[in-house]
């Protein structure tokens, strides 16, 4: 596990819409110490990426929502969305987010009992295509059961997450149950406490940095990325200066805008 994480510039994508940059990202990558994560098991990732892990013979982490495999569920921001528009869904999941857990959960189930839509659907990943995965070398890791915001849930909450998903991967012959990557980056003391106790060895923030000189295994640095990054500015982000002036940016952007 060490030599896979440690000393690496870690990137991390969620949805990969076609392989748009993925090859030129790719040629970028080879021969620096990178290594790619992906968040959610989005199907799109067997599709689109999995052919060129294999043809670049890269790492890779793919993080699974455990209680979506095998299922046409959707991902829950992507349901508020469809339940209530795109422009206010936008806007709305990330004030869910900031929500206790319960709170999230009865919203969206009084989203679905209102609604006069048909319940949607997404393809989710099988367990065959995550085996597949693994025996190429892909390490299929523990993304949660069902993707709540860690840091707001109950210590029983988060419990029975790691149970259900520990039962998941040890029922399906997976490997990557103690690497975990929090959802949306989401953590807390109580989330890390929880993480260890659970048998996670290893827990990967979405901070968009590089790794700091300590290295703590349950705060693991990870830079973004998206599928539609040009290769100029994934040159800068693997820089690190991107992390250093985007504060800056942000800083002077609310200055002019009076914020």
């Amino acid at each position: 596990m060490n030599n896979l994480i440690q000393n690496k510039k870690i990137v991390t994508y969620h949805k990969i819409n076609a392989q748009h940059n993925l090859s030129a990202h790719f040629d970028i990558y080879q021969g620096k110490d990178v290594l790619i994560t992906v968040d959610d098991g989005d199907v799109s990732f067997y599709h689109h990426m999995f052919q060129l892990l294999k043809q670049y013979k890269m790492p890779a982490i793919l993080f699974v929502i455990t209680g979506l495999i095998d299922t046409k569920i959707p991902f829950w921001w992507d349901e508020i969305v469809y339940l209530i528009g795109e422009e206010e869904g936008e806007k709305k999941v990330w004030e869910v987010k900031a929500w206790p857990n319960q709170k999230r959960l009865d919203y969206l189930q009084q989203l679905r009992e209102k609604s006069i839509k048909p319940p949607l659907e997404q393809v989710q990943l099988t367990t065959a295509q995550l085996q597949e995965m693994q025996a190429a070398g892909v390490t299929i890791a523990n993304h949660s059961h069902t993707h709540p915001m860690f840091d707001q849930c109950t210590e029983e909450e988060l419990r029975e997450e790691f149970r259900k998903s520990r039962q998941f991967f040890e029922e399906r012959q997976l490997n990557g149950y103690n690497l975990f990557a929090y959802p949306n980056g989401n953590s807390s003391p109580l989330a890390e406490k929880v993480a260890k106790e659970e048998g996670i060895q290893a827990a990967f923030l979405f901070d968009h940095k590089l790794p700091g000189n300590s290295f703590n295994p349950y705060r693991i640095s990870r830079l973004s990325v998206t599928d539609t990054t040009g290769a100029g500015k994934l040159h800068f982000i693997l820089s690190g200066w991107h992390t250093k002036l985007l504060p800056v940016r942000k800083k002077i952007f609310n200055i002019l805008h009076g914020r």
